[in-house]
């Protein structure tokens, strides 16, 4: 299967924010940060999910579509709960609904792209005659 531009440009988005949230988990043994644990557990998934749907993009897998739509509700629930694991003052907090909305609407952007770039689980299911 032929790599389409629009799939090439995701699996290079999707890795380098896998790559990034990686990046901050592996701060954590180098004693960078002092990042609370659930922070850390909660980068770490979505440094998988980022990577999946990286290689999904690329390889043109079925779950493509699944490991981008998981990537973005991963990084929105990770966003929406900073301000209580960070115990954020309300002014700092204004923006991270907002980021988290937005990075809910980019993978479901990207998973809506996918299912009709690599026909997503489930579609154009042959039927048999019966």
């Amino acid at each position: 299967m032929r790599r389409s531009p629009g799939r090439v440009v995701l699996a290079v988005v999707f890795a380098l924010f896998a790559l990034n949230a990686w990046a901050q988990v592996a701060l954590v043994p180098l004693g960078r940060t002092d990042d609370p644990p659930a922070l850390t557990a909660l980068q770490a998934l979505v440094g998988a999910a980022g990577a999946a749907a990286a290689w999904g993009s690329w390889a043109g897998g079925r779950w493509a579509p699944a490991a981008a739509a998981l990537y973005g509700l991963a990084t929105a629930a990770m966003l929406a709960a900073l301000g209580p694991l960070l115990d954020l003052d309300p002014e700092a907090r204004g923006g991270l609904w907002g980021g988290a909305a937005g990075v809910l609407l980019f993978g479901l952007a990207a998973a809506w792209y996918l299912r009709r770039a690599v026909g997503g689980a489930g579609a154009d299911v042959p039927r048999t005659p019966g």
